[in-house]
C-alpha cells in the first residue's frame, strides 16, 4: 500500500491474480488494503529502474459489509431500506479488483533449500478450478515477510509454508494446522492475502491471520470470495 499523495510505501501484504470468466482479478484480504489515503500497488518483480522498485497501481478495491436482519423477509413488504431492520455484523475479510490492463509481472528465483521457485513470468490462478479444502491433503503458500523500505527500494524475505492440513471451517473461514507451533508472528507478517493451494495447485483460500503460540492458520474461503465476485460482476461493481 502506498500513500496517495507521494506513492511512499506504508504497508505490505500478499495476494494473487486469478482468471474468472476470461477476466483477471487481484484477490487479497481486506485488512491488507483497507487503509485511508492510500492505494494498492503490485510489486512487479522487475529489475529496479533508477534504483526504484517498479510498482503497478491497481486502483480501487471492493469491500463488503455483512448485516443481519431480525425480520422474516418473505412475510415483509419492503418499502425502504430501513424496513430491513439491519444490524451490522462484520466487514468481510476479503477484497478484490479487476485488472483491466496487461502489464509485466515477474517471479524472481527463490531458493528454499529443498524447494526452488524458478524465475519467470508470474502465473495466474484459475477460479474455475478453485474449491473447498479436504481432509487428508497437504496445503501450502508462499509469501514475503520482514518488509523494509531502504531509500527507494523495498526489501523483504521470501517464505514458503508447507505441510499444512485442513482442520475445520466456520462461516466463511477455514482453519489449517501448521507442522509446528507458531512462535514468531513476524515469520508470517506480510503473508496476509496469500493464496493457499493444495497438492494439485487448487486454490482453496486466502491467508487471513495466524495464532501466535498455536499451530493454527485462518483463511478466507475462496468459495465465499467467488460468491462475492459473482455478486460484484452482476451489479457492475467490477
Amino acid at each position: 500500500m502506498c500513500r496517495a499523495n507521494d506513492m511512499e510505501p506504508i504497508a505490505f501484504g500478499s495476494g494473487c491474480i486469478a482468471v474468472y470468466h476470461g477476466r483477471k482479478y487481484l484477490l487479497s484480504v481486506a485488512h491488507v488494503t483497507d487503509i485511508e489515503h492510500s492505494g494498492a500497488c503490485i510489486d512487479t518483480g522487475l529489475p529496479p529502474v533508477n534504483l526504484q522498485t517498479p510498482l503497478y497501481s491497481v486502483g480501487s478495491m471492493c469491500y463488503f459489509d455483512s448485516y443481519r436482519t431480525n425480520k422474516d423477509l418473505e412475510a415483509t413488504i419492503i418499502k425502504e431500506l430501513e424496513d430491513l431492520d439491519l444490524e451490522f455484523d462484520e466487514t468481510l475479510e476479503v477484497t478484490f479488483c479487476e485488472i483491466k490492463e496487461d502489464f509485466q509481472i515477474f517471479q524472481p528465483q527463490y531458493d528454499f533449500g529443498s524447494y526452488t521457485i524458478e524465475p519467470g513470468p508470474k502465473c495466474y490462478l484459475n477460479l474455475h478450478e478453485a474449491g473447498e479444502p479436504e481432509s487428508g491433503k497437504y496445503y501450502g503458500f508462499a509469501g514475503r515477510v520482514r518488509f523494509e523500505v531502504d531509500g527507494i527500494l523495498i526489501r523483504s524475505q521470501p517464505t514458503l509454508k508447507l505441510d499444512l492440513t485442513y482442520v475445520d471451517s466456520f462461516g466463511k473461514y477455514h482453519i489449517f494446522k501448521t507442522p509446528e507451533v507458531i512462535t514468531d508472528a513476524d515469520d508470517y507478517r506480510g503473508c496476509s492475502g496469500a493464496p493457499i493451494l493444495d497438492e494439485t495447485g487448487k486454490l482453496v483460500g486466502l491467508v487471513q491471520s495466524v495464532g501466535e503460540g498455536t499451530d493454527r492458520i485462518y483463511a478466507f474461503s475462496i468459495e465465499a470470495c467467488i460468491n462475492l465476485l459473482d455478486m460484484a460482476i452482476k451489479t457492475n461493481l467490477v
